[in-house]
């Protein structure tokens, strides 16, 4: 199977230079929040509550893997399902000694996550900046770096995330998860998202669907800030949705409701 490169813009204190990386594996971090045992209370007990259905896993953070295929840095690319979101996280790129970080979305079909744990992430592409800093420039500094996301739908921008890399374990942990290790380089590694922000009474306020909570909508943009070195990655695409029946589906006498848990 061939999978295309992807080219980088390393930005250091040194100056610009574009590297070219093989694809060797693409890999995920769920439930990376840095209060690991608060985390595992949480999603014990939602497993305990939702069952089956639940998409908590029974390791945090868990790894899972992706297709290096959907690696892409297309400002455009088609999805299967029209409540295709997105997340902004922090990407590592591993390749043997050299690590560095860029940005991008961890897309996820919103209507098969209450059923399962990784394949609606499967189901969609996944975007990543052209841009990258060299890790060593911001290991001291690491919890100051900030992850905001926005989606756009028409006319509207939304703010979706605006959080520090405080809030989840640093690189330096899931560098050290034997789950990881094992990842063949070089290595694209989504390091988990954080909490979404509550925009419900923004949506209603604009009349907006109430998926653009979950990052639905015609545009998505993301940001990793470094305040300390003040410097920017940003990073913006749109879904473009295939034929989809949901609003036939969702109509439908009989339909089980966590199929459409929207």
């Amino acid at each position: 199977m061939r999978i295309e490169p992807i080219t980088m813009a390393i930005e250091s204190e040194a100056g610009t230079a574009q590297r070219t990386f093989a694809v060797g594996s693409v890999g995920g971090a769920r439930h990376s929040a840095r209060n690991v045992d608060a985390a595992r209370r949480e999603l014990d007990e939602r497993i305990a509550l939702e069952g089956r259905y639940s998409d908590a896993n029974l390791t945090n953070p868990s790894i899972f893997r992706i297709g290096r295929y959907l690696l892409t840095q297309d400002p455009e690319f088609e999805v299967q399902g029209s409540l295709t979101g997105g997340e902004g996280e922090v990407i590592a790129i591993r390749d043997r000694d050299d690590i560095f970080i860029s940005v991008g979305s961890d897309q996820c079909d919103r209507e098969l996550g209450p059923l399962f744990a990784d394949k609606p992430k499967q189901m969609c592409p996944h975007p990543i900046a052209t841009v990258a800093w060299p890790y060593d420039e911001v290991r001291d500094h690491w919890d100051q770096l900030q992850v905001c996301s926005e989606v756009v739908v028409g006319e509207h921008r939304v703010a979706l995330q605006e959080s520090a890399l405080s809030a989840l374990v640093d690189l330096e942990y899931l560098l050290a998860m034997d789950a990881v290790r094992a990842l063949p380089d070089p290595m694209f590694l989504y390091c988990g998202t954080s909490a979404f922000l509550n925009v419900q009474e923004t949506i209603e306020r604009l009349g907006l669907p109430e998926m653009t909570a979950h990052g639905v909508g015609d545009e998505f943009r993301v940001r990793l800030h470094d305040p300390a070195m003040k410097r920017t990655i940003e990073h913006r695409f749109q879904p473009v949705p295939l034929s989809d029946d949901v609003e036939e589906r969702r109509g439908r006498p009989g339909a089980a409701p966590h199929h459409l848990n929207f």
